[in-house]
């Protein structure tokens, strides 16, 4: 494992300091630190720096402890051992987390999300809002691209000339041919659907849902890339240390 618990544990009792006023410090929980100094969590990399500020040690010295200087042999080679058991947990630490599912899930999401905003747009835009009976028409159906979703229909205004949109429909078993109720504005050139409540509430509720996955997707990404990047600084001290000795 790596003994960075027992390194804070080991600086902060020497500084006289319990772990609360530690905590209060750096700004974490004592809870947060409790976790660090028995080997259950470890500090993100911004948290490591502070520490290292708190204790006025290098990121090397908190890592590793402080390397030899009077030639010791034994010590360097406890040190060497050391970094080098570091270095292993460290990279295997990394090969567990693949950030490929992470990434599929976030972009499915996003893909569902997109949807689901697009068809609550377009239902909101589409919908007749304040009905005028006068503006009522009975609008052919031309052609249904997926039952309950959408499809083509045309009315002919007071000109003749024919009007035809793509809608979304909320009529099931609906057909070519048939004909159904619509809402047109006053100068007949829209089209427009009068859509039960739950039809509208539905899509947005859904839209909501996603955006609210997609976020906590994008912060545990976050966290992940800040915990590869600590991973990352983990590796090249050890390597560092193994070179000097």
């Amino acid at each position: 494992m790596l003994l960075i618990g027992e390194q804070i544990s080991k600086y902060r009792k020497a500084m006289q300091m319990n772990q609360e006023e530690f905590a209060t410090k750096i700004g974490v929980s004592r809870q947060a630190v409790s976790k660090w100094e028995t080997d259950r969590s470890y500090p993100d990399l911004d948290k490591l720096v502070d520490i290292c500020e708190v204790f006025n040690i290098s990121i090397n010295e908190l890592l590793y402890g402080k390397a030899a200087t009077d030639g010791d042999s034994s010590q360097n080679t406890a040190s060497a051992n050391t970094a080098s058991k570091n270095i292993a947990t460290a990279r295997h630490l990394r090969g567990k987390r693949s950030f490929a599912g992470l990434y599929v899930c976030t972009a499915i999401v996003l893909a569902m999300l997109a949807f689901c905003c697009t068809v609550f747009v377009v239902l909101l835009t589409r919908n007749m809002w304040q009905k005028d009976e006068d503006m009522a028409k009975m609008a052919r159906v031309e052609r249904v691209y997926q039952q309950y979703t959408k499809a083509d229909i045309s009315f002919f205004d007071s000109a003749s000339r024919k009007v035809q949109q793509t809608v979304w429909l909320d009529i099931d078993g609906i057909r070519d041919g048939d004909y159904v109720e619509c809402f047109t504005d006053s100068e007949q050139t829209g089209i427009y659907i009068d859509y039960y409540k739950p039809i509208l509430i539905v899509p947005g509720v859904l839209t909501l849902l996603f955006m609210l996955i997609f976020i906590l997707l994008c912060m545990e990404l976050f966290k992940k890339n800040r915990e590869n990047n600590w991973h990352i600084l983990v590796e090249s001290e050890g390597e560092n240390i193994d070179e000097k000795e």
